[in-house]
Formats: structure tokens, sequence, C-alpha cells
């Protein structure tokens, strides 16, 4: 009996020393930004990850308030290897940002003996004031719609003045090396050489489109608006909200 109750237990460590052991999950400590951080005043030059394990980078980007990709790491977009193992990654970016707005950090760490993890960390640029923020509009950005577009409407919750608005169309372009998506200009609803009857100064704004230069595709609404404050300076927010027109039956 002895000799059985030996041999099972010898049959048991091998088998325990055969299996791998089971991937760790791994863990965001400390970043900067900090998720839901508010920076004011106070360009983003560099970020920081810190993790309670040992990691492999792969990627990392930042998405900017018309959600465009800001490539950060690897900076050639090449995400064959990853970096060295560490925990702690400070990496500078390809340029400041300093518009003012909603952005997100993304990230995919891997290793040998941890689980991959792609995370997200949210954060905003915000200047001396608070930005204007939309109460409603149309389209906001990431709309999908089942008809072309017969007005662009802006509702906000303070004050501005508008300074250009275009419509443009998503179009992408093969250089040989890469498939890129341009903007390419089909209307120019506001600007220095187009009339537009309506005040431009105010917090509700509607902009007739004609709808055939709308058909099924992917564009966007460009616009720039300015916010005067107490003080005398002046603020400016410029972006592009992408939305899509559907074709029947999709």
């Amino acid at each position: 009996m002895t000799r059985n109750f030996l041999t099972t237990v010898v049959a048991i460590v091998a088998a325990l020393i055969a299996v791998p052991a089971a991937a760790q999950s791994v863990n965001v400590i400390k970043s900067f930004p900090a998720e839901e951080e508010v920076l004011i005043e106070q360009p983003l030059t560099a970020v920081r990850l810190e993790f309670d394990k040992p990691v492999e980078l792969v990627l990392l980007s930042i998405y900017d308030p018309s959600n465009e990709e800001i490539s950060v790491y690897p900076p050639d977009g090449d995400a064959s290897q990853g970096t060295a193992p560490a925990k702690v990654f400070e990496l500078p970016l390809p340029a400041a940002l300093t518009e003012v707005g909603e952005y997100r950090l993304s990230y995919l760490v891997t290793g040998k003996s941890v689980e991959s993890l792609n995370g997200l960390i949210y954060f905003k640029l915000q200047g001396k004031y608070p930005p204007a923020q939309f109460e409603w509009q149309v389209p906001y950005n990431g709309a999908i719609r089942s008809e072309p577009l017969t007005e662009v409407v802006m509702n906000l919750d303070q004050v501005v003045t508008m300074q250009s608005l275009d419509l443009v169309r998503m179009v992408e372009v093969d250089d040989g090396v890469s498939v890129k998506t341009v903007m390419e200009t089909i209307a120019t609803i506001v600007g220095a050489d187009t009339p537009v009857t309506g005040e431009l100064t105010g917090q509700k704004f509607k902009f007739p489109v004609d709808p055939s230069l709308t058909p099924p595709g992917k564009y966007g609404v460009k616009y720039s608006f300015t916010v005067s404050h107490p003080d005398g300076s002046v603020s400016e927010t410029t972006r592009t909200d992408k939305f899509t027109v559907s074709a029947p039956g999709e």
C-alpha cells in the first residue's frame, strides 16, 4: 500500500511540474494622464504607464477629439516586436497635444507569464475656461444615417462664434505603401468668402445642406468656432465629426 501511495504522489508531482503556470493578470497601477484626468492649460508632451508586473508594450496610440489616431508606439506603426519587459513605460509624443477636448489612450501589452491586456484611458485637455459642449448635434460624431444629410444642427451650452464649417468626404488613397483616408471638401457652408444668412454668434445654429451632396458613403462635418471669455481671452475649438450615410438595405 505504501508503494502504491508513493507512486501516486510521484505521478501527481510530475503532472504538476509538466503543466505550465497559468498566466497572471496584469494591471495599470499609475498613469499620466490618469483616468478621467483634466489637464488645464497644460499641453501634453509625453505619457507614462506603470504596471504591477513586467510586461512588453506592443502598441500605444492616442485618439484626439476628432477620433484621429496618433501613433505613439511603435512610431512607424510596425507592431511585429514589442519592447523589452518592464513595469514602467514613459514615451514622448510625436507632437505636443494642445487642442481642447476629450482624448483616449489605447494600449496593448503582453508577456510570457501574463495575460495580454488591451486597455483604454480617457482624459481631457482644457483651457482656463471649460470648453463649449454640444447639447444637440446633427449629425453627431459616429452617426450612421439611412438617408442623405439635409441640415447641420448645432446647439451648444454657451455662446460661440462660428468661424468655419465644411462638409467633407472621406476618401481612401493608396500611395503604393499604405492606404490612407483623406478629407475632400465638397461644400463650404461657413467660410470667409461664403455668404451665410443668419447670425454666426449664438448658441443654436441650423444650416441647410443639399441632400444630393451625401449619397451613401463616409463623410464629416469639419468646423471651427471661438468663445470669448470674461477676461478678454478667446479660445478656439476645431474638429471633424464623422458620419456615414448607408445604402438602402444595409
